[in-house]
């Protein structure tokens, strides 16, 4: 099978499998907010907000890994042996600096933005390694803050709590890593952009091919 094609059929999976099990946590929430007061409804109701939150996690962590095998195999394809990057150096950046070595490939003509693709590889990471023990939402580590302050992953409500109470405190709202969340939404846009990237990088491969014979 070409490494395109099963890229597609990786995405078109995460789709199916994301829209297949949101329901029933949707319905669970509606049916226990009448009754989020009382204790057994709250629960219910967080309980439903958790497996949602862990089912964006689990589908975005599925949409990185289809870029990443993607990626590797598009550079072995050309002769880089994907496991020689350089200490300390991420997998994607040597991914990316090979093709643009090996190939026609360039941010520059891109459709979709470097930082589109690489958030959705450093939330995917959040989510792996957030040392928290509780059962809250994992938050953006200082790495991922220190470079990309805003996120497509960004909990907005968090978001807009904070500006709000210190609008009413008289401050600054705090410029600080904060929780990260997976909305429909955002999944299907990080899916979206996967494949347009994917597609993208395809349209490049046989330059240093032709050139070399």
């Amino acid at each position: 099978m070409e490494i395109l094609t099963a890229l597609n059929d990786q995405l078109d999976f995460i789709r199916w499998f994301y829209f297949t099990a949101e329901p029933p946590f949707q319905a669970s929430k509606r049916e226990c907010l009448p009754h989020y007061t009382q204790r057994d409804g709250g629960q219910k109701w967080r309980k439903a907000a958790k497996g949602l939150e862990v089912l964006g996690q689990c589908s975005l962590s599925l949409v990185a890994k289809a870029i990443h095998d993607y990626l590797r195999e598009s550079v072995r394809r050309e002769g880089v042996d994907p496991g020689s990057q350089k200490k300390n150096e991420s997998w994607f950046d040597y991914y990316c600096c090979s093709l643009e070595q090996g190939t026609t490939f360039g941010w520059a003509g891109s459709p979709v933005a470097r930082d589109r693709i690489e958030q959705i590889n450093l939330c995917r990471n959040d989510f792996l390694h957030d040392p928290g023990i509780d059962s809250g939402q994992p938050k953006k580590s200082e790495h991922h803050f220190k470079k990309h302050p805003l996120s497509p992953f960004d909990d907005e409500c968090e978001r807009a709590v904070g500006r709000a109470m210190a609008q009413a405190n008289g401050e600054e709202p705090r410029n600080a890593p904060g929780s990260l969340t997976v909305s429909r939404h955002a999944l299907t846009s990080a899916i979206a952009d996967a494949r347009k990237f994917c597609t993208f990088v395809e349209t490049h491969r046989t330059f240093k091919t032709e050139n070399r014979r």
